[in-house]
């Protein structure tokens, strides 16, 4: 079962996209604090990972850019979402996200964009 760690500090969007990923097979670890969601990616190694950009007291953007600056996790895809949708040029040319999707975003889009880029990683690995 491949392994999809979310970031986002509203807590009815991870309750919902949690149930949604899990409904469509995937094994989903949920966060709305950064510190622990660091630390789980250590400990579950997800193959994936989505990450608002706009968190309380950090941004998105600078945790992106830590993802994919640090050797142990640089590899792991990173889909960027947020209600402002110019923004993601920037998230990924500037800080190294995969693919950015914007808010409200469809269930099915995202699922669709996840195993591209989990198919996408596989064969390149």
């Amino acid at each position: 079962m491949q392994k999809i760690l979310i970031l986002d500090d509203d807590l009815d969007l991870l309750t919902v996209v949690k149930s949604l990923l899990r409904k469509k097979g995937f094994e989903v670890f949920a966060f709305s604090d950064w510190r622990k969601a660091w630390d789980a990616v250590r400990t579950y190694k997800p193959q994936l990972i989505l990450l608002d950009v706009f968190l309380s007291g950090i941004d998105g953007l600078d945790i992106c850019k830590k993802l994919k600056s640090s050797i142990f996790t640089r590899n792991i895809p990173v889909i960027m979402f947020s209600s402002y949708p110019n923004i993601a040029e920037t998230a990924i040319y500037e800080y190294g996200a995969d693919d950015f999707m914007p808010k409200p975003f469809e269930v099915n889009d995202m699922v669709k964009r996840i195993r591209h880029l989990l198919a996408k990683t596989h064969a390149s690995a």
